[in-house]
């Protein structure tokens, strides 16, 4: 299990988009808060199931941040 979510954490981490600002930036954002959540739920140590949580929730944040902006400009067009 644990070989499997860290393969699809690499796997999500490699389709980064090259446009930060963009809706496939956000939805990239939350593909990696998803697999880091699944990570999680198998790593051993507490310290590293909070570690990837936390990161998770950063990506979440980021992603909603990202779509935040995007309203904003679609709205000022």
């Amino acid at each position: 299990m644990l070989k499997h979510a860290l393969r699809h954490l690499r796997s999500v981490k490699s389709q980064q988009p090259s446009d930060a600002d963009s809706v496939e930036f956000a939805d990239w954002r939350e593909g990696i808060a998803e697999a880091l959540d699944a990570l999680a739920c198998v790593l051993v140590f507490e310290e590293d199931r909070v570690r990837a949580r936390a990161e998770a929730a950063v990506a979440r944040e980021q992603a909603a941040e990202v779509r935040r902006q995007g309203e904003i400009r679609a709205s000022e067009r």
